[in-house]
């Protein structure tokens, strides 16, 4: 096996995360990316997840990649799990094994790598990498704010650089091994049903599931017979390049009934906010931009979820978050940081055309 070009896969206190996430994407199957600092000392190694958990943490592309740094000292690994470039292939799996490891760092006797080697390896795979999951695509809204495009098209159907929104969306869910779609469907189900067929000319299964009276975005769920252990929900009017693999394996990993894929929201008061006490004025904060964590229309259900829905009511995917904190179970959050867009309203349509292909 070729050893990595580690140069390429590095990033130093002046970086900044969105070179971080550059060299994620670009290191392969190790997906990881290499901090060192201004010494040039090997410090740390950062995945995915922990991008993501710098994202929950509040932080963004443009802050510094020692932002994730900091998060990672304080969290339960804070320093990198290593091997020596001399170790063998039986101590490197036992390595991979004990740690849960996606990726291992190869040293030499100084501490600086050499190499980085992914599970793939070792032909090592993760339940994640084996287990398959269905999607459901909820596509049976109006699209009242996207008129008058969508007087005679459903919303999902609008094209994007010649390719319908939901198409687009289905071919990204195919290069993640999903082969078997549930569509679910309302206003002008026909254009929808058409165009896909029984999914067979994608090399996969649709079925459709048509709502007589709108059921609300996760009120078709319960219309769905017997569901896979695992089931990734998604709206049908949004993009994004979400690694869907990364997503399943966070909502394994913690075992939640119900994982919500989010996104950062900013928010910017155009005006100086005042902080005060008793009248008196501690501070002003003008123009602040304040980050939220919003939900991105983009969910993984376990089989649990199933036996806590309503037969017949109509309800949103939200309701059932709400009812299943309600009920003690676990429902997590998993950030994206890659290109995410909810094509609501004309200028949205406009932007997805120099985003998505």
């Amino acid at each position: 096996m070729k050893n990595i070009e580690l140069s390429r896969i590095s990033v130093t206190e002046e970086s900044q995360i969105s070179d971080v996430v550059a060299c994620i994407q670009n290191s392969g199957s190790v997906a990881c990316c290499l901090y060192y600092n201004n010494e040039g000392k090997f410090e740390n190694i950062f995945t995915d997840g922990d991008v993501r958990r710098a994202f929950l943490a509040g932080r963004g592309l443009t802050d510094s990649a020692y932002e994730i740094l900091k998060i990672k000292q304080a969290s339960a690994r804070a320093r990198p799990i290593t091997a020596s470039v001399d170790s063998t292939d039986d101590k490197r799996r036992a390595i991979f094994a004990e740690h849960s490891l996606r990726q291992l760092v190869l040293v030499d006797s100084f501490g600086q790598p050499l190499d980085v080697i992914g599970a793939d390896h070792l032909c090592h795979e993760y339940d994640f990498q084996k287990k398959s999951f269905s999607a459901i695509v909820m596509a049976g809204g109006f699209g009242t704010r996207m008129r008058p495009f969508t007087d005679t098209t459903p919303k999902p159907m609008l094209k994007v650089n010649g390719r319908p929104i939901l198409e687009i969306s289905i071919m990204k869910m195919i290069e993640f091994g999903v082969r078997k779609f549930y569509i679910t469907t309302h206003y002008l189900p026909e254009k929808i049903m058409e165009h896909f067929g029984d999914g067979s000319r994608f090399g996969v299964e649709i079925y459709y599931i048509n709502e007589a009276t709108p059921l609300g975005t996760g009120g078709a769920l319960a219309l769905v017979e017997q569901p896979d252990e695992h089931m990734l929900v998604f709206n049908g009017d949004i993009l994004t390049n979400l690694n869907v693999r990364m997503f399943f394996a966070d909502h394994m990993r913690t075992n939640a009934c119900m994982t919500i894929a989010s996104t950062q929201y900013h928010v910017e008061v155009p005006f100086g906010v005042i902080a005060e006490e008793d009248g008196v004025v501690a501070k002003i904060d003008e123009k602040p931009v304040y980050k939220f964590m919003v939900n991105s229309g983009m969910y993984f259900v376990s089989r649990e979820v199933f036996e806590y829905l309503p037969a017949t009511e109509r309800f949103n995917m939200t309701d059932v978050a709400e009812s299943l904190i309600e009920k003690g179970r676990k429902v997590s959050c998993f950030p994206i940081y890659e290109h995410w867009l909810d094509v609501g309203r004309p200028s949205d349509y406009d932007i997805a055309a120099t985003i998505f292909e």
